[in-house]
């Protein structure tokens, strides 16, 4: 027979300032999600016109990579409401 002994971790503390540079981080990043989003409503539409000219240029060399990318900026358009 073995004998088998548990010995429980005590619960380690965060270290000083964790709590605090978390929620700086948090609140930095959602700054910077803000500032970097777009706010106009024609975004969708002005993104979609940019991948549509990239389609262009691949209609003679690849079709297919042209076609889905076509078929993205539709998508892109319809699911952001510029449709």
């Amino acid at each position: 027979m073995s004998t088998l002994s548990v010995t429980a971790a005590r619960p380690v503390d965060a270290p000083r300032g964790a709590l605090w540079a978390a929620r700086a981080a948090a609140a930095l990043l959602q700054a910077i999600a803000k500032w970097t989003a777009p706010n106009s409503p024609a975004a969708p539409i002005a993104e979609a016109a940019r991948v549509r000219a990239l389609a262009r240029q691949y209609l003679q060399s690849d079709p297919g990579f042209a076609a889905d990318l076509l078929a993205a900026a539709d998508r892109h358009e319809s699911t952001n409401g510029a449709c």
